[in-house]
This record gives C-alpha cells, structure tokens and sequence, in this order.
C-alpha cells in the first residue's frame, strides 16, 4: 500500500513548492487564522480570495515570516518550503525572504534611482562579484517585470520619478532580482488604474514560468484571469482551495458559493 503511495506520487504533475500544516496566528488575544494546510504549487499562479479581515493577507505574511516583524503575532504550525521549516530558529528570515519575496498593495519604491532600486537586493545578498553582474541581474529583473524598454535610458533617474503602475513594476523587479523561488503579491493592483493593471495581470502570467504566484485579490474577476488555483478564506478559515474553474464554477462549500454569488462580502 505504501509502494502504492509512493507511485502516485511521483507520477503527479503537482508539485508543492510550500506546504503549510495546521497553521494559526494569534494578533494577542485575537485568533485570527485558524488551521490552515494548504499547498503552494510550483511554476503556478495562486489567489487568495475572501472579504476584508478573513485572514487572507495574514497567510500570506506567514509564508515569508513577515508577521515576525509585527510584535503581537504568533505563529504556530508548520510552513515547509521544498521540505525545509521556514520557521526553524536556524533560518535566517532576511535568506528567506530573498527566496520568497513580496510585493505590497502600495508601490513602495526606495527614494534611489531605478537602478539602485532593483540593485538592493542582489547588493546585500551578496549575489554578485562585480559591477557586469550586477548590471546583468538589473537588466534581466527589469526585463522580467516589463519596464526595461520604458527606463533602459534613465536608470539613474529616482524610481519615485516613474508613474503607479511602472512603479509597481519596479517593485517587481525588486522583488525578482534576488532570483526568488516563490513571489508573493498583497493586492498589487489595488492602487493602479485599469490599464496599469493589465500590464500587472499580464506580467504575473509571464512570470510563473520562473516563479510560483501568491497572489491576495479582492477582485474576483482578477483571480479568475491571472491564477489556476484559487484559495477562499472566512472569518479565519480556509475554506476551499482548488483549481480557479472548479471553485469560480462549481464550488463544494455553500460559504464560497454566497461569497461569489456576492451574498456575502
């Protein structure tokens, strides 16, 4: 019977990049998420949906420990990325977050030029031994994130110079140039105009091919276009997660349902 386990496993094109097991975060007395296990695929664009304050946002800071930073916050469970517990008191969370970078709601470029922007992170990694790389690896992110063509001739001009949406696409390439294995997004839409946000829609459907996608979205519209897995979370719970089809057309939980049906929100 084990053998058997084994066989299905191997053959299975799903591969968990992360893989979270009865995972609970407490803000002091408030139990905010309540045991989530959920797996995060390889190579795949990931939605985390869900009203305001269902816990959605907080996951997401649980897969880069960025709840560290806030001093209320717990975090019990187990969150593994390629089999290794990222809350392991020998992990570093400034290693991890090179490996799973994050993108915010708000674009945040540093008040440096567009190169030192995406240059940071490389820079005290330690990812290059001279000058060549570094630009190589400034190129390539921002080739990534869509803007190479609209800043290659001003990349000493201040990022804070560039309109929302190319800023968010700078932040992108911050993010990507510390060649990340996972890329999370909180909401990075939620400021641009539409047609900033295509251009973000289009990018994050390039870049799965590089990276696996966490995206949080309260535009249902938005996970429909841009994920193939979608996560639905109430009140603290995750309470579906599967392919973005099955859970925008045919939802198991009646909750998912009214929240689609916009009966709840």
């Amino acid at each position: 019977m084990n053998d058997m386990r084994i066989v299905e496993r191997t053959v299975s094109t799903e591969t968990a990049k992360m893989t979270a097991r009865g995972v609970q975060v407490y803000y002091d007395e408030n139990h905010a998420l309540k045991d989530v296990d959920a797996d995060i695929l390889a190579n795949t664009v990931t939605a985390f949906i869900g009203p305001s304050g269902c816990g959605k946002s907080t996951f997401l800071r649980c897969l880069n420990r960025m709840n560290d930073t806030v001093s209320v916050a717990r975090v019990v469970g187990e969150i593994k990325l390629d089999g290794e517990d990222i809350y392991d008191k020998r992990v570093d969370p400034v290693t991890l977050r090179a490996r799973v970078g994050m993108v915010f709601q708000k674009p945040n470029p540093f008040p440096k030029s567009i190169y030192d922007n995406v240059a940071y992170g490389p820079k005290i990694h330690g990812l290059t031994r001279n000058k060549a790389e570094m630009d190589e690896i400034v190129e390539t992110s921002l080739r990534k994130a869509a803007l190479w063509n609209e800043v290659k001739d001003r990349l000493n001009a201040p990022g804070t110079g560039l309109s929302g949406g190319q800023q968010q696409r700078l932040c992108i390439a911050r993010a990507v140039a510390t060649s990340p294995e996972v890329l999370l997004m909180d909401e990075p839409c939620s400021a641009l105009d539409p047609i900033a946000t295509a251009q973000v829609e289009e990018l994050i459907d390039e870049l799965r091919a590089h990276f696996s996608v966490v995206i949080v979205t309260h535009s249902m519209q938005q996970a429909a276009r841009v994920s193939q897995r979608t996560a639905f979370f109430h009140m603290g719970h995750l309470v579906e997660y599967g392919e973005t089809g099955q859970i925008f057309t045919n939802p198991k939980d009646p909750r998912t349902e009214s929240y689609i049906t916009g009966r709840i929100g």
